[in-house]
């Protein structure tokens, strides 16, 4: 079985596409983690792709053939992680306008680690424009992931931080009006020390309140991954997801 892959430009932006075999359930953007890269998610696509998704697989800044960093783990660059996630959430228009001409229907979007947070800021900018959220190892608490990953990481920014207020006003605990009609899955290892499940288990505390169909699924023992459970899992929410009026 051979599937259809090819690479193309959305403005500047780098995108893989992985076509379906047979008829097709719609679109789904993959957005990629911190210091990975498109390319690196063409399994996961494979893997929606047989069962019957359109994949778009967009290059974040400074990551791929965009400028990437020498090493992303150095203290200084740590402002570039947020900033990534802004622009992923300024691209997604012009991905959006490109897929639902081509593919007449709004995308599923999902992503990973960095990606699943890219995700939730894009519903809460554009919730008319995603047909569903899937969030693998993500977080919707912008501030309390902040926290955690200057803990992990041994970041030391301060409380004046330049990009303190924007990432506070962005989070989407702090949007949650914009997310009430939107569904939404998230998955958690409940071993993850890279981005805190416990971030995600507040934001979806209070998420429960406005979206009483969001789902949330953890993992005992599972670390900074996405399985095969969880793509499996996804899968069926999506397909499930599809079939509602």
């Amino acid at each position: 079985m051979q599937l259809k892959s090819e690479k193309i430009y959305i403005g500047e932006i780098p995108v893989y596409v992985v076509h379906p075999i047979r008829e097709g359930k719609g679109p789904v953007i993959f957005y990629h983690g911190w210091s990975s890269n498109a390319l690196a998610q063409m399994s996961r696509a494979a893997l929606l792709a047989v069962n019957g998704y359109t994949v778009y697989l967009p290059e974040a800044l400074h990551h791929g053939e965009r400028d990437p960093l020498e090493d992303y783990y150095v203290v200084e660059d740590y402002p570039v992680f947020w900033n990534t996630i802004f622009n992923n959430i300024e691209e997604y228009n012009s991905l959006y306008e490109f897929i639902t001409a081509k593919e007449k229907m709004a995308p599923f979007i999902m992503g990973h680690s960095m990606g699943g947070m890219t995700v939730l800021g894009i519903a809460c900018k554009y919730p008319d424009k995603v047909r569903g959220v899937v969030s693998f190892n993500g977080s919707g608490d912008w501030g309390l992931t902040h926290l955690f990953i200057q803990a992990r990481f041994g970041v030391n920014v301060g409380r004046n931080w330049v990009l303190e207020d924007v990432v506070d006003a962005r989070s989407p605990v702090n949007n949650l009006e914009h997310l009430a009609d939107i569904p939404i899955l998230m998955t958690n290892g409940e071993s993850d020390i890279s981005i805190d499940p416990r971030a995600q288990a507040h934001f979806y505390e209070n998420l429960m309140q406005v979206n009483h169909t969001s789902k949330r699924i953890t993992y005992p023992l599972l670390g900074h991954f996405v399985t095969t459970n969880m793509m499996d899992d996804a899968i069926s929410w999506m397909d499930e997801v599809s079939t509602r009026k």
